[in-house]
């Protein structure tokens, strides 16, 4: 009995030694800091790609597929004008993500960063799924003046092949959304733990 007892106290004492050792608080605001230097980063590249996208299409549909119908020019506007509002999104974001002071204390600014986030997760749901409606419908209002332009089965292979590309794109988003959802989690985690002590 006594040889069990030593075995069990034996093998606590080993679990206990190769355990993780906890985070403390100021690990944990270096973490939150990393990450929020990461999101000011994100903000700016994706300003920089969606800015290219927006460039491109302009240069594309005015130079090489200047369309002409009323319904074509509403779709490259629906296309246009989604894009900017996603950028006008990660240009406020950004703002927002500089406002929060790491130099003032560790649960000031670790509240500041969980109320932007929380703000960001409110823009993830129907803004960002009305933007991408908005590009969708664009896209799919070039169909009727590209069918005098192109062949039948090309037309099908582009309207085919962007159902594709939206779902690689929603795939994309979702995996944003999520990390910035494990982010938010993350910080509410450490704002409670600093109320508590």
């Amino acid at each position: 009995m006594d040889n069990t007892f030593d075995k069990i106290k034996e093998s606590w004492g080993k679990a206990k030694a190769s355990a993780i050792p906890k985070l403390t608080a100021d690990d944990m605001f270096h973490k939150a800091q990393s990450s929020y230097d990461k999101s000011k980063k994100d903000h700016i590249a994706n300003t920089i790609i969606l800015g290219l996208v927006v460039v491109g299409l302009v240069l594309f549909f005015y130079y090489l597929a200047p369309l002409q119908d009323g319904l074509s020019r509403a779709g490259i506007g629906f296309m246009i004008g989604g894009l900017l509002l996603r950028i006008v999104i990660e240009i406020i974001s950004h703002a927002k993500a500089a406002k929060i002071m790491y130099s003032k204390s560790a649960a000031e600014s670790t509240g500041s960063a969980a109320v932007f986030y929380k703000w960001r997760k409110s823009i993830h749901g129907p803004i960002t799924f009305a933007i991408v409606m908005l590009y969708s419908i664009g896209w799919y209002m070039l169909t009727p003046e590209f069918m005098r332009y192109i062949d039948l089965k090309y037309i099908y292979l582009m309207d085919i092949g962007y159902l594709f590309i939206m779902i690689i794109l929603f795939l994309t988003i979702r995996k944003g959304v999520l990390k910035e959802l494990r982010q938010l989690k993350a910080l509410q985690e450490l704002e409670a733990s600093f109320q508590a002590d």
